[in-house]
């Protein structure tokens, strides 16, 4: 059964909530398939609600980009019914890709994680420029939206996102503009997926919806295998503080995009001799392979010998250093090697200890104060290479 509104003849019903309903419609007059979101008649009268269901609208339009629904329109039914015309995303929710998926014995793969961590991360991105949290960003709120080929698919073959589709970020009624207000706000957001700081009424930031993307990945990845790496990561985006979580969405995906890089291929022949100048540096590193981990206090000073002209990469070969940049005197903090392109490295520990060739170390600060995480390690052409981490330990 159809009907009309303004002119649009809607379809059927694609949606329901308990304060608005989508409608997939065609609009007659560009000969255009659209989704129609509007507000439940029992709520359009409600002016806090209906300036929400309204504020939604113009927030999908300040984010804009290729993440989000387009907005189309706006109106208001002969009901005093306020609605939305949005971009209609043929593929549905990924929720119901994924039941689907799994009805047939699928469990996701590192490509699959992939396609989705990389949509979604800029996704949440281009929210977060537009200085909004979403705060309710679950399985039934990322929509899937076929798109013509224009040369910007993945490649990935992945049957979660395929590379014919846009994922989209839906569903912004509960989203919180930190361009207007303090990050004040009321308790929200759907169970399983609502960071701890959503529980009770209390401050959000961007870093609630980092929380909430490493539980989306945790779902997607549920029943499959995963790198120990990529647990350790989708932990950190997990807790509880939000100061322990990454910062941003470009750091969270850099580390799920390392956590999940097929591991190096064993060498087939034997390599070559490194430099003379590097074979002290080598043994030094073997001295100290058996550290794995310490427990520490950070100080502030500066390192022996600490050039600050050292490049972080040189001749095909680079290092960095994932980690917190703020943690809690007594909690431990894990920071992660990222390397390429050289065959050893070293930490250096503000206990002024060294750790070698291991992929990630752990320190439990003792009081409070700043120091720095330092990595070093050689290019293959002899230069010196140098990533640190500030740290600043709180009470």
């Amino acid at each position: 059964m159809t009907s009309r509104l303004s002119h649009y003849l809607i379809e059927e019903t694609i949606g329901a909530g308990s304060f608005s309903s989508v409608h997939r419609a065609v609009d007659e007059r560009l000969g255009d398939t659209v989704a129609i979101k509007i507000l439940a008649e029992n709520h359009s009268l409600n002016p806090e609600i209906r300036e929400r269901f309204i504020a939604e609208g113009r927030a999908l339009r300040r984010v804009g980009g290729h993440g989000v629904p387009a907005v189309y329109d706006i109106g208001e039914s002969d009901r005093q019914q306020p609605y939305l015309v949005l971009e209609h995303a043929d593929g549905g929710s990924l929720r119901v890709r994924v039941e689907a998926l799994r009805a047939g014995g699928w469990r996701a793969e590192r490509h699959d994680l992939l396609a989705l961590a990389r949509p979604l991360a800029a996704g949440i991105a281009d929210v977060h420029r537009a200085r909004i949290v979403h705060r309710d960003l679950s399985p039934g709120n990322l929509l899937l939206a076929s798109r013509a080929s224009s040369g910007e698919e993945t490649g990935l073959g992945s049957h979660l996102v395929r590379d014919d589709e846009r994922l989209l970020i839906s569903d912004l009624g509960m989203c919180k503009d930190l361009a207007l207000n303090s990050g004040l706000t009321v308790a929200g957001g759907t169970s399983g997926f609502r960071p701890p700081e959503q529980n009770a009424p209390g401050t959000v930031d961007t870093r609630a919806d980092i929380w909430a993307i490493s539980a989306l990945m945790s779902w997607a990845a549920e029943g499959a295998t995963l790198p120990a790496e990529l647990t350790r990561v989708l932990a950190r985006g997990q807790a509880n503080r939000p100061a322990r979580r990454q910062p941003d969405a470009g750091t969270w995906l850099r580390e799920v995009e390392a956590a999940l890089a097929p591991p190096e291929p064993a060498p087939v022949a034997p390599q070559p001799a490194p430099p003379a100048r590097s074979t002290k540096r080598r043994r030094i590193l073997a001295g100290s392979a058996a550290l794995v981990a310490l427990v520490c206090g950070l100080v502030i000073g500066l390192w022996i010998g600490h050039d600050p002209a050292l490049p972080s990469a040189a001749s095909g070969a680079s290092i960095s250093i994932s980690g917190p940049t703020e943690i809690s005197v007594g909690e431990e903090a894990v920071f992660t090697a990222s390397v390429d392109g050289v065959d050893s490295w070293s930490w250096a520990l503000p206990s002024h200890q060294f750790v070698a060739d291991q992929a990630e170390v752990t320190v439990t600060p003792t009081s409070a104060g700043t120091g720095e995480i330092v990595l070093r390690s050689l290019a293959g052409d002899g230069t010196e290479l140098e990533a640190r981490r500030t740290v600043r330990v709180v009470e």
